[in-house]
């Protein structure tokens, strides 16, 4: 027996038709790796990647074998749950191209030279790369997300692995991508690096910015009576949360993982800024360092209503059987239930209330940044 569902978004009218959005409460902090003495020779900042996530759906699915046990038999059962939000990509790029704006507007504002991007064109660090003046937005990147870059600004990409993703810089973050433990750990591995890229530019501070915006908590599925995913609907900036969500790797018609063969990848979301000067002259360390994260979800408000989704397969079970000419049999059927989700949420509170946390939480730490070195 397949049973399809599909949920009934309820409520969202009456919270959705709020005039302002306010923001939980913002706890920033900075992230220290070894301590020591940490210099920044120069006030020129050159801006290797800023990208924000946004996510835009999560399929999840889980399942309960069925079998004989004691003098009963069970049927199988699989749930899935999937759940999207919709959101225009120009509101989405909107977004980002001002939240760039103001993040160069921000750093000018303090007295930081912004390096063009073509100040590195040259460099033996971005050797052989390739150049975008115009990142396209992928869906590659992150389970369930859709990365999106600043127009007109320029950025350069060794590569992209067959899947699309970008290849990261470092021997980590090859062997990350390897073990499918994508995320801030191949990222981090790509940062240990700009200390050469920084050395070749003068000692100017190499940033990178790199946000997530999640809509959703999935519960970790329930595997007791039957096969059971709860999900809440909570848009935030992520501090620090592993994401998991099914996905296609080759067609781009099936690649949201909705329909067709998937399986499940994971993905470390971590809202970092992180700022690399110098480079000893013994190895490739940096002379300084700056990362600015989060010590919990910064929360969204009134933009996206309060739900609980949830997908349940209940199992069936016969205990009683049927009396036979050759003994007992029993019946149990297998039991396949999908949820679907769809939540409409309003593209101007969306991006105001977006736009308003992502600007917060890179101006703290610009300023933190520009405070504590200069």
């Amino acid at each position: 027996m397949r049973t399809r569902l599909f949920i009934l978004m309820l409520g969202l009218g009456s919270l959705l038709t709020t005039n302002s959005q306010n923001l939980g409460d913002f706890e920033p902090k900075e992230q220290r790796g070894a301590y020591g003495s940490r210099k920044f020779k120069s006030k020129d900042v050159y801006i290797a990647n800023f990208s924000v996530n946004y996510q835009l759906y999560n399929l999840k699915t889980t399942e309960t074998n069925g079998g004989f046990m004691g003098r009963a038999l069970s049927g199988k059962t699989k749930a899935s749950l999937a759940v999207g939000m919709d959101i225009p990509a120009t509101t989405l790029q909107q977004i980002t191209d001002d939240a760039y704006q103001n993040f160069i507007q921000d750093l000018k504002s303090k007295g930081f030279n912004v390096l063009n991007g073509d100040t590195a064109a040259n460099t033996k660090y971005y050797e052989g790369d390739q150049r975008f003046e115009n990142m396209e937005m992928s869906l590659s990147e992150v389970p369930g997300m859709i990365t999106v870059y600043p127009k007109n600004t320029v950025f350069f990409v060794k590569g992209f692995t067959n899947d699309g993703k970008k290849k990261q810089g470092g021997f980590l973050g090859s062997i990350n991508r390897l073990k499918n433990d994508d995320g801030r750990n191949s990222i981090t591995s790509e940062i240990r690096t700009y200390s050469k890229l920084s050395s070749e530019l003068n000692d100017a501070t190499i940033i990178n910015a790199d946000v997530y915006v999640l809509f959703l908590d999935v519960k970790k599925p329930y595997q007791g009576r039957g096969a059971k995913i709860t999900a809440n609907t909570n848009l935030r900036i992520a501090a620090y949360e592993h994401v998991k969500s099914r996905v296609k790797n080759k067609s781009f018609t099936t690649k949201i993982g909705l329909t067709g063969k998937s399986k499940e990848k994971n993905y470390l979301c971590v809202s970092a800024i992180d700022f690399v000067s110098g480079k000893h002259n013994i190895g490739s360390s940096p002379l300084g360092t700056y990362t600015g994260v989060l010590k919990k979800d910064l929360q969204i408000n009134d933009v996206v209503g309060k739900e609980k989704i949830q997908a349940f397969a209940k199992t069936d079970t016969d205990y009683i059987g049927i009396e036979t000419a050759f003994g007992k049999m029993y019946r149990a059927d297998n039991i396949s239930v999908e949820n679907t989700a769809l939540i409409k949420a309003n593209a101007n509170k969306y991006e105001k209330g977006v736009a308003q946390a992502i600007t917060k939480f890179l101006e703290h730490h610009v300023n933190e940044f520009n405070r504590k070195f200069f």
